[in-house]
C-alpha cells in the first residue's frame, strides 16, 4: 500500500505515517519508481501504536514494546479498559440526560450511592 492509503484507512495523516516511519516502528520497502510501499500489516500496528500513546508511552518505548513483543497482555487488557470505560461514558451521558427532570430528592439519593462508588473506582484507578 502507498502512503496515501495506509493514512486513509488507519485514520492518521500521511505526515504522522511518514514520522513514525523515519522512527522505525514499522517496516517499508521501495517501488522501483522509489515509493514506499507498506505491508498491510501496517495497519494492525498502527492500531498498536495508538492504543500505547494512549498509556502515555513515548516512541522509545512503543518501539520497544513492538521490537520485543513486550506488555502485550497489558495492551490487550488496556484496550478492554478502554472500551469499557467508552462504554461507560456513553452510558452515563444517557442517564444525565434522563435525570435532567427528576425531582430533587431522587437526584439527591443518587448522588449519595454514586458517591460511595467512585471513591471504589478511585481505588483502582491508583492501581494503574
Amino acid at each position: 500500500m502507498h502512503i496515501g492509503e495506509v493514512a486513509k484507512l488507519s485514520g492518521l495523516s500521511t505526515r504522522t505515517v511518514d514520522y513514525y516511519t523515519k522512527c522505525g516502528l514499522f517496516p517499508v520497502e521501495r517501488s522501483e519508481a522509489n515509493y514506499r510501499l507498506y505491508p498491510t500489516t501496517v495497519l494492525q500496528t498502527l492500531e498498536r501504536i495508538q492504543l500505547l500513546k494512549k498509556q502515555r508511552m513515548t516512541l522509545a518505548e512503543i518501539k520497544q514494546v513492538l521490537v520485543t513483543g513486550e506488555n502485550l497482555e497489558i495492551e490487550l487488557l488496556m484496550k478492554e479498559v478502554y472500551e469499557e470505560f467508552d462504554c461507560l461514558q456513553k452510558k452515563l451521558s444517557r442517564l444525565e440526560e434522563q435525570l435532567k427532570d427528576a425531582p430533587t430528592h431522587l437526584k439527591v439519593n443518587i448522588h449519595k450511592t454514586l458517591e460511595t462508588r467512585l471513591m471504589s473506582i478511585a481505588s483502582l484507578l491508583t492501581l494503574m
